[in-house]
């Protein structure tokens, strides 16, 4: 080995120890964190107290049932007859309350421990969905009407009406989202015409690692288990690092019961789904309790589904089988809390191949076809801890992700033989962690300072080599400030991150990035509100793009990657307006991202076995875009909703648009609603349209549709049971068993999308 040889593998040791050595630190203090506070209050001088309240309607009278969060410290508590609630062991501090009732509209309030006292809170009734608190935008508590970057968020009622295999397809209802889908089963999010790994999906505010430049690995993350869905809709470089050029998805769980000083109590429930066009049967099962300072919960989802069905046949080899669980565990104190939760998603989603007939008998040696074998599994600590006007919060997650690819062995059917193949068999294993602390200057003045540290590994086996083995490591420091000063909220921030990475015998790179973000928000005053931010984001080139060496057999063509590919960095503008009113909530925003390095794919005149090849370039490329929102409540029992969204994109070098990008879309929905029948919470009756305008702008690669216009459906109602909650919901989607393709649909050169779909879901607490 050479001097220079040796110099630059002790530097790549280095650079792979240093983020490890802060994992097993963070690690190691957030398990013992809670012992040295403990240890550090005087039992003379305990700073803790008790937050109590009550929540009625307008009209003064008691709500029960009502959930208060409070979101800095993820403890949520139901009211009782009398509206009632009682939260012990708060430290002394300021804190968020966020406080939701099915029927009424969320409302936010800042509260201080001890000196705020017993609290009365009133609900305006109302049916129309308002954002829930967002703590994605800051990494702290804040109302999406009040933040400058455009933000929204799906709650617990929404996404059990919506709720999918595919996070992607749950979230393609919010205006500028849309999913890249894979069948029914894998869908990828699509966020202001950007995907894959332009676009951040997180859990509890860690990043998911997965490979993300493959159309079929999506998130893993199941709805089932969220309690909200945040969405960043444009870049959050600053406090997300690399990858979060085009937006961020953060899944929340649901809040562990909290027993709050009272008798343990175990409470479970019950799912069961259904669906017509693909025979699909799930089961989700959930068990959660508290006692004493311990809380916990156990949940588990089985979802089997036969092949999709379009208007003229039977789509073959397009079923799944899946299973998802959750189990998680917290202990609660004066000094904060510490959560264990570990995850497992996988399952098989078999892929249609290009010459699939669409209906109609298959040949012996037809029989089955290629499919996906997924499995994610991961396990993290949490520790949270309050110290007055300061919270420290520490995070580390182990990831174990593995994306298989089978088919079925050529030579053994032309036998009669029917054995499977690993076309490519990738295991990615990820460490990450990141310490945040969280402090107030003056009642309007908060920031938060964080530190953060990822480590990976991957491995590529199977008959097609598609990357090299591979190490990575990164490592960030960022601050965040924010100052509410009357009507105007100013947020801005800076980061500094690194990320290396060393592919075994095919060399190494680095790259280091500086990333800001300005932005302001102004309440003028008759429920309106103008914000604006600016920033800029960049994005590592991923192994695939840099060591690619292979044949991708769903495009049919061959890709070879280049090392020498520079980070993408792009600079964000946007701006938007907002009205909320008892009645009316709009919105309209609009943006430019222009990119610096932007990595596209391009065809060459070669050609390695049989497949054409392509290889990646870099160009500077701008899209810009908008969309636009309004629900309006015109009676009390009637809701109408509008949305709408468009975006364009264009590589500058080529003077030609990025390929798939979005056409536009207009969506638009009324709903009757109200307390009936007779015991109901609530029931609703719902009808929606949704355009799709098409493709006007193709790159040379995209394949044109046409417009379509689709027509759902939808009933439901929630009450009690001979005491037991119980939730059903009734749904038809394409109710006129339209002919359409998506333009963001992979199978869309040889296959139409679903016909006729009528899903049942059934809720009950036990």
């Amino acid at each position: 080995m050479t001097p220079r040889t040796a110099r630059r593998a002790r530097t790549a040791r280095a650079r792979r120890t240093i983020p490890a050595a802060f994992l097993a630190a963070l690690c190691a203090s957030t398990v013992l964190a809670p012992t040295a506070l403990r240890a550090a209050t005087s039992p003379d001088h305990p700073r803790q107290g008790v937050l109590s309240g009550t929540v009625t309607d307008t009209a003064g009278a008691p709500l029960e049932g009502a959930r208060v969060l409070v979101s800095e410290l993820d403890r949520a508590v139901v009211t009782d007859a009398q509206g009632r609630f009682r939260i012990p062991e708060m430290r002394d501090g300021r804190y968020t309350l966020e406080v939701q009732r099915q029927g009424y509209e969320s409302r936010m309030v800042r509260v201080e421990v001890p000196t705020s006292g017993a609290v009365t809170l009133s609900l305006r009734e109302s049916p129309i969905p308002i954002d829930p608190i967002t703590v994605t935008v800051t990494r702290g508590a804040m109302s999406p009407a009040n933040s400058p970057l455009p933000a929204s968020a799906l709650d617990r009622p929404q996404l059990d009406r919506e709720q999918s295999v595919s996070l992607a397809r749950t979230l393609a209802q919010l205006p500028g989202v849309r999913v890249l889908s894979t069948g029914r089963e894998i869908g990828k999010p699509v966020i202001r015409g950007l995907r894959g790994s332009r676009i951040l999906v997180m859990s509890q505010g860690l990043r998911l690692s997965d490979y993300s430049w493959s159309d079929e690995d999506g998130p893993s993350v199941d709805a089932a288990m969220a309690d909200r869905v945040e969405v960043i809709r444009g870049p959050a470089s600053v406090l997300y690092g690399s990858d979060a050029v085009g937006g961020v998805v953060n899944v929340i769980p649901r809040p562990i019961p909290d027993a709050a000083g009272g008798a343990p109590f175990y409470t479970g429930e019950v799912e069961l789904d259904g669906a017509s066009n693909n025979r699909e049967g799930d089961l989700i099962v959930r068990g959660e309790g508290a006692s004493g300072q311990w809380g916990g919960r156990v949940t588990a989802a089985g979802r089997l589904a036969e092949a999709l069905h379009t208007p003229v046949g039977e789509l073959e080899n397009t079923g799944f089988l899946s299973f998802n669980a959750e189990g998680a565990l917290v202990r609660r104190g004066e000094w904060g809390s510490f959560t264990m939760r570990y995850v497992h998603n996988g399952g098989e989603f078999k892929l249609l191949e290009e010459d699939a007939p669409a209906g109609g008998d298959r040949g012996a040696e037809e029989e089955g076809g290629p499919e996906r074998k997924l499995g994610d599994d991961r396990v993290q600590l949490l520790g949270n801890f309050p110290m007055g006007t300061r919270r420290l919060e520490t995070r580390v997650q182990l990831q174990r992700h593995h994306m298989i690819e089978m088919e079925d062995n050529p030579d053994s059917l032309a036998l009669g033989i029917k054995t499977e193949s690993e076309v490519f068999n990738l295991a990615l294993d990820t460490g990450v962690g990141e310490a945040l602390l969280h402090y107030s200057l003056a009642s309007n003045v908060s920031g938060t300072v964080g530190v953060s540290g990822e480590v990976q590994g991957s491995t590529s086996t199977g008959l097609v080599p598609l990357i090299p083995d591979a190490s990575l490591s990164s490592g960030g420091i960022f601050l965040m400030e924010k100052l509410d000063q009357g009507p105007l909220t100013l947020l801005g921030g800076v980061r500094t991150d690194v990320k290396h990475v060393n592919a075994h015998e095919s060399g190494d790179r680095t790259w280091q990035a500086q990333t800001w973000s300005v932005g302001a928000a102004v309440r003028l005053g008759g429920g309106f509100t103008v914000s604006g931010n600016v920033g800029t984001a960049w994005r590592a080139p991923t192994l695939f793009e840099l060591f690619a060496s292979g044949p991708r057999l769903g495009e049919a063509r061959y890709e070879i990657g280049r090392s020498d590919l520079d980070k993408e960095t792009s600079l964000n503008l946007d701006g938007g307006i907002r009205w909320d009113r008892p009645q009316v909530h709009a919105q309209l925003a609009a943006y430019r991202n222009d990119f610096k390095g932007f990595l596209f794919i391009q065809p060459t005149n070669d050609v390695i076995d049989g497949y054409q090849v392509f290889d990646y370039e870099q160009a500077d490329a701008g899209l810009v875009g908008g969309e636009a929102s309004l629900q309006v409540e015109p009676t009390r029992f009637l809701s109408l909703t509008a949305r709408g969204d468009y975006v364009r994109g264009t590589n500058e070098l080529l003077d030609e648009p990025l390929p798939l990008m979005p056409p536009a879309r207009y969506d638009f929905q009324a709903e009757i609603h109200g307390p009936w029948p007779s015991g109901a919470d609530q029931a609703y009756l719902s009808a929606e349209v949704e355009h799709v305008a098409a493709p006007t702008r193709l790159n040379p690669y995209d394949l044109a549709v046409d417009a379509y216009t689709l027509v759902d459906v939808g009933a439901g109602v929630r009450g009690e049971l001979r005491g037991r909650d119980m939730g059903v919901d009734v749904r038809v989607a394409n109710l006129m068993n339209t002919s359409y393709k998506d333009f963001l649909s992979r199978y869309k050169a040889f296959a139409l999308n679903p016909g006729r779909d009528i899903s049942l879901r059934i809720r009950m607490g036990m």
